[in-house]
């Protein structure tokens, strides 16, 4: 009976380590404890130092203006009032001023629909055009306001294609610069970089205009920017699921032939020469 017991004993022994071992992996199965990294710890104090700062503020009140206001504060509108008064005042050189940018604007944008008109190979210029005017148009039908009191930018009006003098100031946000965004990024997406960037740098300037002269809030000069990337984005995520994956890949170049003659001649002539240079070449080593 003891020599029982004592194997009995034995075997238990023997037995509780893989017991044990089977239970830990049966808490590591459904309790998985992450390993901290630092990207992990930084996410841990992002979201911990969030949610103090939104507690506070409830219960506070702080990033929250207590002044009495009549309409909208425009702190960059009012940063640059001197500037807006001086345009003002001087309506012969704001008129310069206005018409320099709507010439440039309109030249550009046609140029871009002559190009695509001529060269492209998809339908993204005019379904991203299209539905941005659309839901401005929208927008317009259900919101107006009154534009700011004392604006040079509404005080002399010009023509031009493209900016519209009298009515920009009356919409949420400009048309003008989210068509302009949205040409910037179709000549990106058919790498013509030097286009994009005069395309861009000529958004800013028209946005800085907008909110030196008052012709609109900088929210409305932000939100403009914003959404006319949102929509060539969607446009092109739409575009591709009709078209397939490769849509993005394949069908995003104008014909540069056409747009860049003399880059095109010179890599010509660059492969012409060493095509000439690998055949004499060969041909020594033949001899």
């Amino acid at each position: 009976m003891n020599m029982d017991s004592d194997n009995q004993e034995t075997l238990s022994e023997e037995k509780e380590p893989e017991n044990v071992s089977e239970c830990n992996k049966k808490i590591n199965k459904y309790i998985r404890f992450p390993v901290l990294t630092i990207e992990k710890i930084l996410r841990l104090v992002i979201v911990t130092g969030g949610t103090i700062f939104m507690i506070v503020s409830f219960f506070t009140g702080i990033g929250y203006s207590h002044h009495e206001i009549e309409c909208i504060n425009d702190i960059p509108q009012e940063d640059t009032e001197r500037i807006n008064n001086y345009f003002y005042e001087n309506e012969g050189f704001a008129l310069a001023i206005k018409f320099i940018i709507s010439f440039i604007i309109d030249i550009l944008i046609i140029y871009t629909l002559i190009v695509w008109s001529l060269f492209g190979t998809n339908i993204r210029l005019l379904t991203a055009g299209c539905s941005y005017m659309v839901i401005n148009l929208l927008i317009r039908f259900l919101h107006i306001q009154k534009p700011r009191d004392k604006s040079a930018f509404l005080k002399s009006h010009i023509f031009s294609f493209f900016v519209n003098y009298q009515t920009t100031s009356y919409s949420f946000f400009p048309t003008t610069l989210g068509i302009i965004l949205i040409c910037a990024f179709e000549w990106k997406r058919n790498r013509a970089k030097h286009m994009f960037y005069i395309m861009f740098i000529l958004m800013i300037i028209y946005g800085a205009i907008l909110i030196a002269m008052r012709g609109n809030y900088w929210h409305e000069v932000f939100t403009s920017v914003l959404f006319g990337h949102y929509v060539f984005m969607m446009n092109e995520k739409v575009l591709a699921m009709i078209k397939g994956k490769e849509y993005l890949d394949n069908e995003i170049n104008i014909n540069k032939e056409a747009i860049l003659p003399k880059k095109i001649e010179e890599d010509g002539k660059n492969i012409n020469e060493m095509k000439s240079n690998y055949n004499s070449d060969t041909s020594d080593e033949d001899k």
